[in-house]
């Protein structure tokens, strides 16, 4: 991956790996199920629950029970080895380019408009008044629109905790607080969804 211009950092094991995405701005992560220590579905299970991290799954099994295992703990992809490396550059440009790295000057779905470069919201060209948090929250789900966000995710982001008791409550008022600026019907939500079990996503319409 070196020789197209990607930076690379590798790591041995399980444990040796979610020790350097704690350390390392990481973009992406290629994950080997058969992992030394914590196998490589698990690792991917950390990586969603505590990062927001695309993950495409790189193994030799073929079986569909465990693709189908992968994709359901929240890997982006999953390619068998043998694999082509053409074919594996090509993939990993794409989720870059689809889980949004790049920086925006604005961000846009359905009615709603977020002007990052100067923290202004519009819902059908009003202007919308929120809170700096709340301001915080919206831009962050916006940066990643589509993606599904853990609380612990947000509240690592917006508010800077890694871990609180009071979070995941936090999280629930703020996104309660914005679906009554922004939602047509904020009780029937179809901006902010809360995706059971696994967080909130600002979907794209």
């Amino acid at each position: 991956m070196q020789d197209e211009g990607f930076l690379v950092k590798s790591a041995v094991s399980g444990e040796e790996g979610l020790a350097l995405i704690k350390k390392e701005k990481i973009d992406l992560v290629l994950l080997d199920i058969n992992l030394p220590g914590i196998n490589g579905l698990e690792v991917c299970n950390r990586i969603k629950i505590s990062e927001h991290i695309p993950v495409i799954i790189l193994s030799c099994r073929d079986e569909d029970s465990d693709v189908i295992s992968g994709l359901e703990i929240g890997a982006e992809d999953y390619i068998r080895k043998p694999f082509n490396h053409k074919e594996l550059t090509l993939r990993v440009k794409k989720l870059l380019i689809r889980s949004g790295r790049e920086e925006q000057s604005s961000i846009k779905t359905g009615k709603l408009l977020i002007k990052t470069d100067r923290e202004e919201v519009y819902f059908n060209s009003r202007e919308v008044k929120l809170t700096p948090m709340e301001y915080k929250l919206l831009e962050v789900l916006g940066n990643k629109v589509d993606w599904v966000m853990s609380w612990q995710v947000l509240l690592r982001k917006v508010w800077g905790y890694e871990d609180w008791e009071g979070g995941r409550e936090i999280i629930k008022v703020n996104i309660r607080r914005l679906r009554k600026k922004i939602e047509p019907d904020p009780s029937q939500p179809v901006y902010l969804l809360t995706e059971r079990g696994r967080g909130y996503k600002l979907a794209q319409l």
